[in-house]
């Protein structure tokens, strides 16, 4: 039982964490404003970009 409620409560842990860390990013984006994109900067715009960056971009079927 005690391994279940241990195991439990470092699941907890790790989700409130992520949570914070999400709250901090987006509390730095209001905190800067709108800014380019800077390679030290954590803040959530920033970090998307980055992934925009990474993933490839999509060729679309169809055309607008």
């Amino acid at each position: 039982m005690k391994q279940i409620e241990d195991s439990e409560k470092t699941k907890r842990a790790k989700k409130t964490m992520i949570f914070e860390i999400i709250d901090a990013s987006c509390e730095l984006a209001a905190r800067k404003g709108e800014h380019p994109l800077e390679n030290g900067c954590n803040c959530i715009a920033c970090v998307n970009k980055r992934k925009r960056l990474l993933d490839k971009p999509k060729n679309w079927k169809f055309r607008m």
